[in-house]
């Protein structure tokens, strides 16, 4: 709890500048370093929809967004499920579970920090989700959670700004254009702890 603490005010008092990232690299590389532990739990972790290219994001961001939400969806998936990593387009990525879902209610409020839901028995602290969701909006984007379908399951989609629309139209994150042809970080190995 005191890492995540200290993760989201580290967040919160930096500025940092968004930067070009590859979407679907760093994609296959967060799901195949997940896809042992999930094999462990007889979950399967899916890639699937067209290739998003690159998008805007802060350093480190992306790989930390879909690293907790990867986490959090395999703490509620029964044995023989999937975990889908979707790509829709517009670079918007949906990590969807077929765990039991949450109520509109619990949806709302599972970006406020300490919250859980009342019936949850996981561990957790109740930060993973509003550090990610700093972590999106940072990062210019937006995340919503969704009913995956009505007997249940979670949506969480990920909307960030592509490369070329910004810049095309040389929006606030246009300035970082002429960065487009520096190095993207490197994705680290190993999951990382989720707070």
């Amino acid at each position: 709890m005191v890492h995540g603490l200290l993760a989201l005010a580290r967040l919160e008092n930096t500025a940092t500048t968004p930067e070009p990232v590859d979407l679907d690299a760093v994609l296959a590389d967060r799901a195949a370093t997940w896809e042992s532990l999930a094999c462990e739990q007889h979950v399967t972790v899916a890639v699937t929809g067209p290739g998003a290219g690159r998008v805007w994001a802060i350093p480190g961001a992306l790989e930390q967004i879909i690293d907790n939400l990867i986490a959090n969806a395999l703490r509620v998936s029964p044995p023989g499920t999937t975990i889908t990593l979707y790509r829709a387009p517009g670079a918007e990525l949906h990590v969807i579970d077929q765990g039991p879902g949450m109520p509109p209610a619990d949806r709302e409020r599972a970006f406020d920090r300490f919250w859980r839901a009342s019936d949850s028995h996981h561990d957790g602290t109740g930060l993973g989700l509003p550090i990610v969701r700093h972590l999106v909006h940072a990062s210019g984007g937006q995340i919503t959670l969704n009913a995956a379908t009505a007997s249940g399951g979670l949506d969480a989609r990920v909307r960030l700004p592509p490369v070329e629309r910004e810049r095309r139209s040389g929006g606030a994150t246009g300035r970082a254009a002429h960065r487009v042809g520096r190095r993207t970080p490197t994705p680290r190995s190993g999951p990382r702890t989720p707070v």
